[in-house]
């Protein structure tokens, strides 16, 4: 299992290549990069693999979006930038705010720009989808939700991996650091942006500084971030080797 460190920022990444820490698994969004293509080269090249993800779900609700229009963006980005280190692009799962047909349809546009799209399966689609999903997707990537039962319970998870894997195809639970669930679900790839959310409420486990009020990013929040980073780092290495021989990797 790898587990993908998603919400890293410049600050970081600067703090821990100045440490000359090499990076193991790191997924970056789109919308959030677009226009910094160099930071996303940095972590590229400080990463053993990553993962791209449009970043759709970090619209502002009600702002308007064309969103065919950021589609063709982001393919013209896949284009110019894939990689042997990239494992994957997220589709566009917007299916609550234009419907699955118009998604599919963007999916098209994104197929066109490379074979390693990750379709992400959503309870609105219905099982059927998720079952015809992994079967046209064998030998590639699938994606489900991981948010506390937005669309799979936790004690549903095993029936979803075991049917990916059945049909030939690695899955991907996104957003999931639950240990409970980790512990017992072999999933081929998770990610989480938990060691960037936690600090923000100050629960920094471990971190024996006392976290002042004021911190600039620059002057003190970057290092309680890379502290962080690091430590979710011991997670993502301690569950690739809790599941190392089962995924024979």
């Amino acid at each position: 299992m790898k587990i993908f460190l998603s919400a890293i920022d410049k600050y970081t990444l600067n703090a821990l290549s100045q440490r000359g820490k090499h990076l193991l698994w790191n997924l970056l969004s789109f919308y959030q990069f677009r226009g910094d293509v160099d930071f996303f080269k940095r972590t590229m090249a400080q990463s053993e693999l990553m993962m791209v993800d449009s970043g759709a779900h970090s619209f502002q609700k009600g702002k308007k979006v064309d969103w065919l229009e950021f589609t063709k963006q982001y393919a013209e980005f896949i284009k110019a930038h894939d990689n042997p280190k990239i494992v994957g692009f997220f589709e566009m799962d917007v299916d609550n705010i234009i419907g699955y047909d118009n998604v599919l349809q963007l999916r098209k546009i994104l197929e066109s720009a490379s074979n390693k799209i990750i379709p992400v399966w959503h309870k609105n689609r219905g099982i059927y989808e998720f079952k015809k999903m992994c079967h046209e997707y064998a030998g590639r990537v699938v994606a489900i939700s991981g948010f506390r039962n937005e669309d799979v319970k936790d004690e549903q998870y095993p029936m979803f991996v075991k049917y990916a894997r059945n049909a030939g195809c690695k899955i991907h639970c996104l957003g999931m650091t639950r240990r409970d669930v980790l512990d017992k679900v072999p999933f081929d790839y998770t990610d989480s942006a938990s060691w960037k959310l936690k600090t923000t409420y100050g629960k920094v486990e471990g971190y024996k500084r006392r976290i002042r009020k004021g911190l600039s990013v620059a002057g003190g929040w970057d290092q309680i971030w890379v502290y962080s980073y690091l430590e979710a780092m011991k997670m993502q290495e301690h569950y690739y080797n809790k599941w190392r021989a089962f995924h024979k990797d």
